[in-house]
């Protein structure tokens, strides 16, 4: 535990895992923080759809995977456990601590909450869904993301629990895309998630993408895709720039409306 919490506390990427109650594997990138110790993410309210299947998890993996959030020579890890998730609704919890480590790890952030001025214009980007990793069962050593292209995280349920590897693949797009690992994969032909993100060197763009499907050995036949494995090494216009911003806000406000009308300020599940 006490290298994954060095490595954490470095990270600037990092990678939520788990499999809801319908056995589907689920992923989302993120920035690695820290409360009061406790390793967190704290997702922004457009992500309010995934809270559910959070709550529900009998195992949630926080994991650090891409080389450049790895020092030199050292393996990716994954501390995987029970996770509680609180419903920072007003933006308080966030905004204490939480938000200083943000703009340390995720410069664009500075657009939006980097005064207080800009705190009161933005307010819809300081509620946060925090999952905290309060009870850690095992920490897991992983190959390193190396190829962003190339490389994802595998995630699948291993009999009520998860299992996660790091994985190759010469072409994401092919209808079975034939996978290569460290260790046999040994597919049953039961669902499957491959995860993977990319980042520009100021992280203006940052991308996740998807492959869900089922495994057969290490043949994962596609059922959904979602996002590109290559990132697009243009920069975004002004135009983009503005309707990605005017789509998080939406997505925030709605999530917000949501929660607020569930009554789920301060729970904790």
């Amino acid at each position: 535990m006490d290298d994954f919490g060095r490595i954490w506390h470095r990270a600037t990427t990092c990678e939520l895992v788990w499999v809801d109650h319908g056995d589907r594997p689920r992923a989302v990138s993120s920035v690695p923080l820290l409360d009061d110790g406790v390793p967190c993410v704290a997702l922004t309210y457009d992500h309010a759809d995934l809270r559910p299947s959070l709550a529900a998890a009998t195992a949630v993996a926080l994991a650090v995977t891409d080389s450049r959030s790895l020092p030199a020579g050292v393996d990716a890890v994954a501390a995987v456990g029970r996770a509680s998730v609180v419903d920072d609704l007003a933006g308080e919890r966030f905004g204490d601590d939480l938000v200083g480590q943000e703009l340390r790890k995720y410069p664009p952030a500075r657009t939006l909450v980097d005064s207080l001025l800009l705190r009161r214009e933005n307010w819809w980007y300081l509620p946060r869904i925090l999952i905290r990793l309060d009870r850690v069962g095992e920490v897991r050593r992983l190959t390193p993301r190396r190829d962003a292209d190339r490389d994802a995280l595998l995630v699948r349920d291993d009999g009520g629990g998860l299992r996660l590897d790091v994985v190759s693949a010469a072409d994401w797009t092919a209808p079975v895309v034939a996978l290569r690992a460290d260790t046999p994969l040994r597919g049953d032909g039961g669902p499957v998630l491959a995860h993977g993100h990319d980042h520009s060197i100021d992280r203006e763009r940052w991308e996740g993408w998807d492959v869900l499907g089922t495994l057969e050995g290490d043949r994962l036949t596609a059922r959904e895709r979602h996002g590109h494995a290559v990132l697009d090494p243009a920069p975004p216009t002004l135009l983009q720039r503005w309707r990605r911003a005017r789509a998080l806000e939406r997505g925030c406000r709605r999530g917000i409306a949501s929660g607020e009308r569930d009554g789920t300020v301060g729970r904790q599940g």
